[in-house]
């Protein structure tokens, strides 16, 4: 049987891997992606995890975008690394799908409450949507 997870991530490249990876792999089973800025703005990261699941041919998969900046410090984005837009280089589709109308946070809450079995959270982007 499949782990359930929910992934939490920022996508630029190495988030948007982790995404196809999850996706592709049977001892997984994806219940939602959350976003939350980090190597770019959430804006971009959300964008960008809609882009990926459109690719992917997955947008049965709940998306929510979440947390705007650290805790702690302002936001500092990695477009020298990342790209303009957190995924730049490959032409990825627009997105045909909406995010949930929820927060990152929200749509954690609910696919953990309403999952009948446990759920593990994989965060591989800032950990602020979590906290």
């Amino acid at each position: 049987m499949a782990l359930p997870i929910l992934l939490d991530c920022d996508p630029g490249h190495d988030d948007a891997i982790a995404i196809v990876l999850a996706l592709a792999s049977p001892e997984l089973d994806v219940k939602a992606i959350t976003s939350s800025a980090g190597n770019q703005t959430p804006e971009k990261t959300l964008r960008n995890v809609l882009r990926m699941l459109t690719l992917l041919n997955r947008t049965d998969i709940p998306v929510a975008g979440g947390a705007v900046k650290p805790l702690m410090r302002e936001l500092i984005i990695a477009d020298n690394v990342h790209g303009e837009s957190g995924l730049d280089g490959p032409a990825l589709p627009e997105p045909t799908f909406a995010p949930q109308n929820c927060t990152a946070v929200e749509l954690m809450a609910k696919t953990l409450r309403e999952s009948a079995e446990p759920v593990t959270i994989v965060s591989t982007g800032p950990q602020t949507n979590v906290a």
